[in-house]
């Protein structure tokens, strides 16, 4: 059980300098960051037709840099990115994607793989990186984050005796005071990962804009067929494949089109 009455709201406590002033985001950044990234965010779009060559493979790399400087819950890092470059398994992931000429015509295909299913090991690489190996051990609230409140969120069984245990505790406890609701089934912890790995894959999306080449999200595949394909563990599951590359004007079959923005964003 946790040590520390409320270990989130302990952390934010702690007096650290972990960027300097010019890697974070300062005012500055509306004159030098901010036009770019409008460029970027406004530029993106589904791209169905492609040239079908590849990216320098140096601008590649560093779009996929990117993509790994995505958030991510815990900094458990629980996806994967496929880069295939392989052009026989590009041929045969073609028709697992249906088809699509998002991926048929691209020069480079991404799978985002979510791996919640590795979130034990990632929990104790992540430990080693931020305690040296040992030689720094964590104490305090981050401790017992890590130690303790981490794998009771995280750990499952075959029998769900660990589900059942979540399940009330979080009872319990919601009784008194503000307590997260989950996750408590395995279907929890699927929402997580598949989570986890989207926000890598707008990374690397918007990477790919910024870098000058276009991209297109691909949700309608058969997953199954992709891990066997990529030699997957059954626990892991893709969550989308990005075709990437140098659009051709014929590539964007429609304009823009989104809802008021009333109707999404609601002020309270």
């Amino acid at each position: 059980m946790p040590v520390t009455p409320n270990a989130l709201s302990e952390m934010g406590k702690f007096d650290k300098v972990v960027a300097t002033d010019e890697e974070r985001p300062n005012p500055s950044f509306k004159e030098t960051a901010l036009p770019g990234f409008k460029k970027a965010v406004q530029g993106r779009r589904a791209i169905r037709i492609f040239d079908g060559v590849p990216l320098p493979e140096d601008v590649m790399r560093d779009c996929l840099r990117d993509a790994i400087l995505a958030p991510s819950s815990s900094n458990l890092q629980c996806y994967e990115l496929y880069w295939i470059r392989d052009e026989e398994k590009k041929k045969q992931i073609v028709p697992l994607c249906l088809g699509q000429p998002g991926v048929e015509t691209a020069g480079d295909i991404v799978v985002v793989v979510s791996r919640v299913d590795d979130w034990e090991a990632h929990l104790k690489k992540l430990v080693g990186i931020m305690t040296n190996n040992g030689q720094r051990p964590l104490k305090g609230p981050i401790l017992d984050y890590y130690e303790n409140i981490v794998p009771m969120l995280m750990k499952t069984d075959r029998w769900g005796f660990n589900n059942i245990k979540r399940r009330m505790m979080f009872w319990i406890r919601g009784r008194t005071q503000p307590t997260p609701n989950g996750p408590v089934r395995r279907a929890d912890h699927r929402i997580y990962g598949h989570i986890q790995a989207s926000l890598a894959a707008e990374n690397l999306m918007l990477s790919i804009a910024a870098h000058g080449y276009e991209s297109c999200p691909i949700g309608g595949i058969d997953s199954r067929g992709i891990g066997t394909l990529l030699g997957l563990p059954p626990m892991a599951e893709v969550t989308l494949v990005i075709g990437v590359g140098t659009g051709m004007p014929e590539g964007l079959f429609s304009p823009r089109t989104r809802f008021p923005f009333s109707d999404l964003v609601k002020e309270i």
